[in-house]
C-alpha cells in the first residue's frame, strides 16, 4: 500500500518532492521516463507517460489514493518545437491520469505554471482570467480544466523554480547561472521580464502540504520577490561570491522568439496564505547561503 504516486520523480521538482516526502514517513512510489535519471530517494517504475494502457495497469495495481502529477513538456520552445508530443504529455495524459483517479476515487494534484497568464494585468492571484500566450501555456491551461471538473482536483500553479535539483539532468536557468559565474564566463541575462521565483525545497514542501490537504481547485505558488532573471543573478552573485561584472543585461527585444514572451507574470498567493498563515517560502537571499553549503562539485569544476 502506498500513499501517493508521483509522475516527474526524475525532474528538478519531483526529485526534491520524493525526498521530502521520505522525511515526511510519507510512502511514495515515483514514475521516471524510460530513459531519464531516477532521484535519490524513493522507490520508481520506469513507463513510457503515452503508453496509456501500461501505465494504467500498474496503477490500478498500486490503488494510489493520491496521485501527484508533475510530468510534462515544461520548456514553451521545447512545446512549440513538438507540439505533437507536448499535447499527449500535457493534456491527453493528464485526461488519462484523471480517469483512473475517479476510478480510484483519489485525489488528483496537478502542476501547472504562471505562463497561463498574458503578463500585461500582473499580479495575479488565482481569482484572475487566464490567457496564455504560448503554446506552452494554452497546453497546460486546457489541463487545467480538466482537472478542475474533477471534484478532488487541485491544481498548483508554480512560477519559475531554481535551486539544485538532487538528480543529474539537463541544467536549470538556475544551474546554468551558477556555474557559468563559478567558471568566470559572461551570462547573459534579461531585465525586463519578471516572475516570482521559488526555491525547489520551498516548492516540494508546498506541493507536499497541499497535496495530503483537502483544498481543491487552484492555488497559487509564487515566491515572496517579482525578480526579473537579471536581478535573480545579482542574488547568486552576492551568495557566490562572484564578479557583478559577468551579468550582462540584455532586453525582451534583444531576446528573439517564435512566440510572444510573457513580461510579468508574477503571482499573489491569496490562498495558500489564507489557509496556512504564511508565505509559501523564503526570499533568494534566505534560500541561498545555506545551498552553497552543499553544492554539487560538478556545478563548481
Amino acid at each position: 500500500m502506498i500513499d501517493c504516486f508521483v509522475t516527474g520523480a526524475g525532474g528538478a521538482l519531483g526529485s526534491v518532492l520524493m525526498r521530502v516526502l521520505s522525511e515526511e514517513r510519507r510512502r511514495a512510489q515515483g514514475m521516471i521516463s524510460l530513459a531519464g535519471p531516477a532521484p535519490d530517494v524513493g522507490k520508481v517504475l520506469r513507463a513510457d507517460l503515452t503508453d496509456f494502457d501500461r501505465l494504467r495497469d500498474r496503477l490500478f495495481a498500486l490503488a494510489p489514493p493520491l496521485i501527484v502529477h508533475l510530468a510534462a513538456v515544461s520548456q514553451p520552445a521545447a512545446a512549440y518545437r513538438d507540439p505533437d508530443l507536448a499535447r499527449a504529455v500535457n493534456v491527453d495524459a493528464t485526461v488519462q491520469l484523471l480517469a483512473v483517479s475517479e476510478a480510484l476515487g483519489a485525489r488528483f494534484v496537478y502542476a501547472s505554471t504562471d505562463l497561463v497568464f498574458d503578463g500585461e494585468s500582473a499580479p495575479y492571484d488565482e481569482s484572475v482570467a487566464t490567457e496564455p500566450g504560448s503554446f506552452y501555456g494554452r497546453t497546460k491551461l486546457e489541463a487545467e480544466c480538466h482537472v478542475l471538473a474533477y471534484r478532488r482536483g487541485l491544481v498548483l500553479r508554480l512560477p519559475l523554480l531554481y535551486g539544485l535539483p538532487e538528480v543529474q539532468r539537463p541544467p536549470t536557468f538556475f544551474e546554468t547561472v551558477l556555474a557559468a559565474l563559478q567558471a568566470g564566463r559572461p551570462v547573459r541575462l534579461l531585465e525586463d521580464e519578471f516572475r516570482t521565483p521559488l526555491w525547489l525545497e520551498d516548492a516540494a514542501r508546498a506541493c507536499a502540504a497541499l497535496a495530503f490537504g483537502e483544498l481543491t481547485g487552484v492555488v497559487h505558488l509564487g515566491g515572496p520577490e517579482r525578480l526579473s532573471r537579471f536581478e535573480m543573478g545579482q542574488r547568486i552573485v552576492v551568495a557566490t561570491r562572484s564578479d557583478e561584472r559577468l551579468l550582462v543585461p540584455i532586453t525582451r527585444s534583444q531576446m528573439p522568439s517564435t512566440e510572444p514572451r510573457a513580461r510579468d507574470v508574477s503571482l499573489i498567493n491569496a490562498r495558500y496564505e489564507a489557509h496556512f498563515g504564511a508565505p509559501v517560502g523564503r526570499s533568494m537571499q534566505q534560500a541561498l547561503p545555506p545551498a552553497f553549503s552543499r553544492t554539487p562539485s560538478r556545478l563548481l569544476s
